[in-house]
């Protein structure tokens, strides 16, 4: 993203929550603007419709997530390597980030395809494309589009469930630790894909 004013920064740092937690149907244009403490007219002079809004805030909230993840897996040294970095990255998204995952949730959720179709574009396919090679190397047996969604899918199901999970009565608090889901989840994928 080009160096944008700290207007429109704080305007897609305002977005954000609001959008997590009443949707995009639920937030008007106007409540961004008094959220940020700027007339709706000021609002539309950043962006020219809430879509425009909503994406880039998107995209706001993952770049930072997704900055350096290419980097980071050309620099590990072999698939298990690979395969540790991507579920960390996956991890650090999902566990840190509970704005962006709650509207990720929430789109899922709702099923607007148009919407869907912005966020694949915005969201996941920077992602997939970053990675799509090394889902090939890992096992060319499995499909490398359904091994991104596991993968991602263990993690992130870790994430919504922790509610629940803490509940049962062999719930220890280290199973919301990083490090150990980490491990848990790359454990489970290395037997999987035969990685030993």
């Amino acid at each position: 993203m080009p160096k944008q004013s700290k207007t429109y920064i704080k305007i897609l740092e305002a977005s954000l929550p609001l959008f997590a937690a009443f949707g995009y149907k639920g937030v008007a244009m106007r409540d961004i603007a008094n959220t940020v403490g700027i007339t709706a007219a000021a609002l539309y002079n950043h962006f020219p419709n809430k879509e425009s809004l909503y994406f880039k805030a998107l995209e706001y909230a993952f770049d930072a997530q997704v900055a350096g993840l290419a980097e980071t897996l050309a620099n590990a040294k072999n698939p298990r390597q690979r395969l540790t970095v991507f579920i960390e990255f996956w991890v650090e998204t999902f566990g840190s980030d509970v704005i962006l995952r709650a509207l990720l949730q929430r789109e899922m959720t709702d099923g607007d395809e148009a919407r869907l179709k912005l966020l694949v574009r915005h969201v996941f396919f920077p992602v997939y494309e970053e990675i799509e090679g090394f889902m090939h190397s890992l096992a060319e047996r499995y499909d490398p589009l359904l091994l991104f969604f596991s993968m991602a899918g263990l993690v992130m199901y870790h994430f919504e469930t922790a509610p629940l999970r803490r509940l049962l009565p062999d719930f220890k608090p280290e199973h919301d630790n990083h490090e150990k889901i980490v491990e848990h989840v790359t454990t489970l994928m290395i037997g999987a894909l035969g990685l030993h």
